[in-house]
């Protein structure tokens, strides 16, 4: 895209800017790359562009919700020697789910989220979850 879209001038520039979103009344400021018209003020993102802030935007509401962010339920689940796949199939979700967790693609269920923390904080331990499952 060499030109705006809305007002057609040349006068937009491949930048990264920093942006203000709001969740739930919260507000974050991200560097968010992008086309910037400066004519019209307009944004204009690619999917690039939209990948590049996925993963601190996922962690920014998941922080509003009171969820584990993806560092966190990383950090647990090397804590608990389990591979993405293994937290997958043990806590449920598709064999995926931890590897959309951790990359930001999806939040994780509050129960999910709630199980991490028990394990963390050892009230819990894999083998409990284990003798119920079998």
């Amino acid at each position: 895209m060499n030109k705006c879209p809305i007002y057609g001038n040349d006068k937009i520039t491949r930048d990264i800017r920093n942006v203000v979103f709001e969740y739930k009344g919260q507000k974050i400021t991200i560097k968010q790359p992008g086309l910037y018209c400066d004519e019209c003020g307009e944004a204009f993102y690619d999917s690039n562009d939209i990948k590049a802030t996925k993963k601190e935007l996922a962690d920014f509401k998941r922080k509003v919700d009171n969820l584990l962010t993806s560092q966190e339920i990383k950090r647990i689940r090397k804590k608990l020697s389990l591979t993405q796949k293994n937290a997958s199939l043990l806590f449920g979700g598709g064999v995926r789910a931890f590897y959309k967790y951790e990359s930001g693609e999806i939040n994780q269920t509050k129960s999910v989220d709630l199980l991490l923390r028990l394990l963390d904080r050892g009230k819990i331990k894999i083998k409990d979850i284990l003798e119920v499952v079998r």
